[in-house]
């Protein structure tokens, strides 16, 4: 698969996913400060299994999304340079 292709994917899912636990943490947060009981105990600690699973699920796009980032910058750099060290003759 292309890395431009991974990193669109990386990103969309990291957006995604950070747009939806930032919601689901604020009602858990509202719902912890206010005692509202919205949920049932064994619910609340499901969702914030959920919740710590998609913070990492996040957190792991970005790295890749960082990774692949870093890889399409040094592939670059090198054209580049190869591309003026052939202009120059040397």
């Amino acid at each position: 698969m292309d890395r431009r292709k991974i990193e669109r994917l990386t990103a969309s899912i990291a957006v995604f996913l950070l747009l939806f636990t930032t919601f689901a943490v604020i009602f858990f947060a509202a719902d912890q400060f206010f005692n509202w009981d919205i949920f049932p105990p064994d619910v609340e600690t499901f969702l914030g299994f959920v919740i710590v699973a998609l913070v990492a699920i996040i957190f792991s796009s970005v790295l890749v999304n960082v990774m692949l980032n870093l890889s399409i910058i040094a592939i670059n750099t090198n054209i580049y340079i190869e591309k003026h060290l052939k202009k120059d003759g040397k």
